[in-house]
Order: structure tokens, then sequence, then C-alpha cells
């Protein structure tokens, strides 16, 4: 009896030390594999920026952090809206109004750095129309479906105005399904070197006599009086007509005249390995009003100047177009200000919550402060990017085209940390040379490209213009701390 007794209890333990084992299996099998990353190797040294370790529903990325360290970041497969911080002023009180004293004559001299735009040729807040042109001649004659890639491209540029604007502002775009064949010759025309050069008898139609000639072409096949604008796009084979014309004009055509946008892409449209809906993108932020082409300074971070890393638009020049939306932006003068963290959506991703920081300095200066990814809009950030930037606005200077970026020749510009020593990002990039003939050379080349000095990782801090600007969090979205220091 006691033997049985015994062997009973010897039983039940081997049956309890059996079940804590499965349980225990089941606890680990149970938990979320974010844990379980988290657990191991969040916050850990990696090798590669961008490398991913992928579980079920997370994964782990090798980012950079402060003091240049490499780690692993835990985030998320899905990535859903944010609550936007609640802004202690409205955002018109940072959308100061344009200040500018004495405006530079130019290309320029027409287009707006502020709220509101005056609009060129297109309405940024409605409905417009436009055609796209494939045009060919009998000496460079076009090759392949042009139907096929506009598709895409179109598609493209229907999807981001949709968004940046808020569902605001669209544009319809028609296109023939095969070549236009111009009845001039390419070999007749050119877009190098003066545009503004007036053309006499002889010469190779260029500027405003090049647009002219080519939209009595396509006004035997389309009544113009139905587009604000027409973007031409040459068959590769039309080497003289290499670079871009961007003409918002009134055109004299067979039929009358034409006001709108006289658009030539360069005739690589079809060839280059580049996104051709961001070069128009950009070309009808102009037509909308908007001067662009500030901040720059070869950085990545938005359509406004660059096409090789972040393709979104920045938040001040959504302002402008009267795009933003009440929670986009959280705008605070510098003398209300108080401490406080602010939760950012980059501005390259299509996810809803607080877009911007803006604090106002002055009746024409404002902070931006902006984050990056790469994302749906930023596909040719490096993978792992991300960071959080920082520039200045100033209402009251006008872009000078002439010179370099600087404070007094570009009405806004970033703001670079004298306290970081990133370095440059190795990166592809595109380059193009041309020379004083207008013959061009590109291609693709890895090498050194933007400062990284102008962004900040998690833990680090600027300080600029009596504020301090920290980046206490990372992770899908970044978390924003502000405070005065002054």
């Amino acid at each position: 009896m006691c033997q049985n007794i015994l062997v009973n209890h010897s039983s039940r333990s081997r049956s309890s030390k059996l079940l804590a084992v499965i349980t225990s299996i089941l606890l680990v099998a149970s938990l979320p594999d974010a844990a379980v990353a988290n657990e191991k190797k969040v916050g850990k040294s990696c090798n590669k920026i961008g490398e991913r370790i992928n579980f079920k529903e997370s994964y782990l990325e090798c980012r950079w952090k402060s003091q240049g360290e490499k780690v692993y970041f835990s985030l998320t497969k899905k990535v859903d809206d944010l609550i936007p911080s609640t802004s202690p002023e409205p955002y018109t009180n940072c959308r100061l109004p344009e200040a500018i004293k004495n405006r530079l004559d130019g290309w320029n001299s027409y287009v707006s750095i502020a709220y509101p735009v005056v609009k060129s040729t297109l309405d940024p807040l409605g409905s417009n129309t436009y055609l796209f042109i494939p045009i060919d001649f009998k000496d460079a004659v076009g090759v392949g479906s042009p139907e096929k890639m506009l598709r895409t491209e179109v598609k493209k540029i229907y999807e981001w105005l949709d968004w940046y604007s808020n569902g605001k502002a669209s544009i319809q775009i028609d296109y023939p399904k095969t070549w236009l064949r111009s009845s001039k010759l390419a070999s007749d025309l050119t877009t190098w070197p003066d545009l503004a050069k007036p053309i006499s008898p002889g010469d190779k139609l260029s500027g405003i006599s090049l647009v002219e000639a080519l939209l009595a072409d396509v006004e035997q096949t389309y009544d113009l009086t139905k587009y604000q604008g027409v973007y031409f796009l040459p068959s590769l084979a039309a080497k003289s007509l290499e670079h871009g014309v961007f003409l918002n004009n009134t055109f004299n055509t067979p039929k009358g005249s034409f006001t709108g946008g006289g658009y030539v892409y360069g005739n690589s449209a079809f060839e280059r390995e580049e996104f051709v809906w961001a070069f128009i993108i950009h070309d009808f932020l102009h037509s909308f009003g908007l001067a662009l082409h500030a901040p720059g300074q070869e950085l990545p971070f938005g359509i406004q100047d660059t096409t090789f890393g972040g393709l979104g638009i920045n938040e001040w020049d959504t302002m402008s177009l009267g795009w933003t939306n009440d929670g986009d932006v959280y705008c605070v003068s510098k003398e209300n200000l108080k401490t406080a963290e602010i939760q950012l959506v980059p501005i390259e991703r299509e996810q809803k919550g607080t877009q911007s920081i803006m604090i106002k300095l002055s009746d024409t200066q404002v902070l931006v402060i902006e984050s990056h990814r790469r994302d749906k809009w930023g596909m040719k950030f490096l993978p792992g990017f991300y960071g959080v930037s920082t520039y200045l606005v100033d209402t009251s200077v006008q872009n000078d085209p002439t010179k370099p970026a600087s404070k007094s020749t570009r009405f806004a510009n970033y703001i670079k940390n004298t306290q970081t020593n990133k370095g440059r990002l190795v990166n592809r990039r595109y380059w193009q040379e041309t020379d004083a003939k207008g013959n061009r050379k590109s291609g693709w080349v890895t090498q050194p490209t933007w400062d990284m000095d102008y962004i900040l990782f998690e833990n680090e801090s600027l300080v600029t213009n009596g504020v301090k600007i920290t980046l206490k969090k990372s992770g899908h979205n970044d978390i924003v701390r502000i405070e005065r220091t002054k």
C-alpha cells in the first residue's frame, strides 16, 4: 500500500514537471513576437543600416542613433493613424504672409513663397486639366509604347496630388496611346542654350517658338481650349531636346492663341532611370504658384528641390497652397512656448497625425520641424533611414537662383547641427553635366552625397534661435521635445 502511494507520488511529480515544461513552452509561444525580439535584440548593436529581422507581426531594423551608433529598433508591420497633438495656437498664426520689400526681377518674380499663392496656370483649390503628348519626329522616331509608361506615371500623379492636397486639388490628364508625329524635324529644334534669347531667321526654334511649333501639331487633333497646359515628352532619339523647357505663357497658334503651361520634358523621359512623375509634379507646383527651391541646399527632404530622396511636399508649401487641415500643424509662438513633446508623422508617409511643428519667431520668421522616413513617397531614401529636419522660413527674402543657397538668397534654409559630426551619406545618385555647347553627360554613381548633420537621430538635440529641439524617441514615428533656452 505504501509502495503504491510512493509510486503514485513519483508519477505525479514527473507529471507536474512535464506540465510545468509544457506550460513554460506555451507561455513563451504565446508571447507576442515583438516581446521576444525586444528581450533579445532591441537596442543591441547591429552592423548594416536597413538590415531587418522579420517576425510574424513585427520586425527589427538596424538604424542610426546618436554618436553614430547602429542599433536594432523594434517596429510593428502595421502602422496606424495618430491622434494629432493639440496645438496651442491655430496653424494660421504660423502661416506668415509674404513680406518681400525689394522684389528681384526674373522668372521667379511671379511665384509665391507664402500664403496665399498667386495662382499661375493651375488652380491649387479645384480641378484642372492637362494634356501629355509623347511626340516624335521624322528624323527622331519614337520606339516602344508611351501609353504603357504614361499610365503608371499618371497614376502616381493622381495619388500624390490627392494625398498631399487633402483632396483639395485634382488634375485630369489626357494622353494619346501612340506617338504624335510632329511636322517639324527634331534637328530644327533645340532646348539649348538660352530660352529667352530672341530667335532670328535661320536659327533653330527654341523657347516660346519651340513650344508654339509643337502646339501647332497638337492643335490638329486636340481642342486646346479644354486644357490649362500641354506637357511634351520627346522621343529619346531627339538629341537636340535634351533639356527641359518650362513656360507659363500665352502662345500663338495657327488657330489663335493658347494661354497656359507649355512644358517640354528632356528627351530622356522614356529612358532615364528616374521618377518622371516627380519632375512633373514639381513643375505643376510651380504652375500652382509656388516658388519652391527652398529649403534646398542639395538635401533630399522634399520635392521642392530634389528628386533623389523624399518626394513629399514640406508643410510650409502645403500651407501656402491652402492644403493644410486643422491638426496637421502644431503651432506656437516662441513667447508662448512651453516644454512639450509632439509625435510627428513622416512627410513621406500616408498617415494621419501631426505633420509639422512650427514655432513663430517674429512677423516674418518661423522655425519648421519635420520628420522623414523611407516610405511610400520616400523610396529613394536608404532602407533604415529616418530623422528630423529643421528649417527657418523668412518671408521677407526672395529666392535668388543665381546665387548659392544661404540665409540671404533663399526664403527658407535647413539648419545644420554644429554639435554632431556624422559625415556625408554614401549613396547612389544621379548626376549630369552640361558643357558650353549644351552637350549633356549623365549617369549614376555611388559616392558621399549629403551632410547628415542636417538631421537629428534619436537622442540628438539642436539648439537654434533660442529653441532646443530634441528627438526623444523614434520608431515608426518621432517624438520631438521642444523647449526654450532663452
